[in-house]
C-alpha cells in the first residue's frame, strides 16, 4: 500500500455523540478496574487527560487535516527512584487516513515534514474535576 492510498475501513467522519450515562458508566468500569502490575508498582493510573485548544486548532489547521487521531503511550523514567508514566499524543489525520507526522515515502520523499504530534496534556489527577459526573 502506498502512503497516497487511503487506509482500507478509514472513516473521515468517524466519532458520534453518545448519552451521558453510557459516558457514567464507561467512565466508573474503568475506575473500578483492578490495579495493572504497573500501577501496583507506583504508576499512576490517570483517568482523563486535557488539550487546549491552541495545540489543537494547530494541529487540526494543519494542510489537509480532517480529524485527529490519538495515541497511548509510556515514558520511561531515567531515575531509579521516579516510576514510568502513561502519556497520550495527539496528531492531525488527512482524508485518507493517514497520520499527518513527518515521514519519508516510498519514494524517498518527505511527506508531512511539519506534522505535529502533540503532548503535554494536563492529567487527571491531579487536575480534575470533581463536579463532573464522568469524575
Amino acid at each position: 500500500m502506498q502512503h497516497t492510498d487511503p487506509i482500507p475501513g478509514f472513516n473521515p467522519n468517524a466519532g458520534a455523540p453518545i448519552p451521558l450515562s453510557e459516558a457514567e458508566q464507561w467512565t466508573a468500569n474503568y475506575r473500578n478496574e483492578p490495579l495493572t502490575d504497573a500501577e501496583k508498582g507506583g504508576r499512576k493510573r490517570i483517568n482523563a487527560y486535557y488539550f487546549g485548544n491552541e495545540l489543537l486548532d494547530k494541529i487540526q489547521n494543519q494542510p489537509g487535516c480532517v480529524g485527529l487521531r490519538f495515541y497511548m503511550g509510556i515514558s520511561k523514567s531515567k531515575e531509579a527512584d521516579s516510576q514510568d508514566e502513561s502519556q497520550i499524543m495527539v496528531v492531525g489525520v488527512d482524508k485518507d487516513g493517514r497520520d499527518i507526522v513527518a515521514r519519508t515515502g516510498q519514494s524517498g520523499e518527505d511527506v508531512y515534514e511539519e506534522g505535529i504530534v502533540g503532548d503535554s496534556a494536563g492529567k487527571c489527577p491531579p487536575v480534575c474535576d470533581t463536579t463532573s459526573p464522568l469524575s
